[in-house]
């Protein structure tokens, strides 16, 4: 009996804020080397970031959303692509957040982002909504990430039951960090194939 999982190697790459990092091209040459359809949306970024708009990118890609789906998710791309699932009652393979959050913070001097961060503070209902929804989850964070604070980080992976990965002085993992690669990320999808 095949199994229907192999041809089904779609990701679905979301960024965040300040659009496309570094380690998003790395990872679409490193899967795409593998056969996967990377795919990989320009959401908007910056003071252009709402709900509605992520979610009308998202609706385009709505019929890639299902149970074969591997998700990678970076900052403000997590709660966002959460909230979507959430509300249209989305199953999704595996997801793997980078520097994710699930309640607001302040950052001096960034009042943009910080009215950003407000609109994508999940419920409780949309954190128990991705435990029940997404089958693997998993979350990687750094120590010296200089968005959002530790704790938080660390609080999305209880709140949304994940595989915690800690991974020292990676950043916030953006266009500022200068990350390039993030094998790990590679790694957990392909032990899932």
């Amino acid at each position: 009996m095949e199994n229907n999982k192999l041809f089904e190697k779609n990701v679905l790459l979301i960024h965040g804020f300040n659009g496309i990092p570094k380690i998003f091209d790395y990872f679409k040459q490193e899967l795409e080397k593998q056969s996967y359809n990377v795919i990989l949306p320009d959401f908007p970024i910056r003071d252009e970031i709402t709900v509605e708009k992520y979610f009308n990118i998202f609706d385009k890609y709505k019929s890639y959303l299902n149970d074969n789906l591997i998700v990678v998710a970076h900052s403000i791309g997590n709660p966002m692509f959460i909230k979507y699932i959430s509300k249209n009652n989305l199953n999704i393979g595996q997801y793997i957040s980078l520097a994710g959050f699930s309640r607001d913070y302040y950052n001096e001097g960034k009042d943009i982002l910080n009215e950003k961060v407000k609109l994508t503070i999940l419920t409780k209902k949309e954190k128990d909504d991705a435990k029940r929804l997404i089958l693997k989850r998993d979350s990687i964070y750094s120590d010296n990430d200089h968005i959002v604070p530790f704790d938080l980080l660390k609080e999305f992976c209880q709140d949304i039951a994940s595989e915690a990965m800690l991974i020292k002085n990676i950043g916030h993992m953006g266009k500022k960090s200068g990350l390039e690669e993030l094998p790990e990320v590679i790694k957990i999808i392909y032990n899932q194939v």
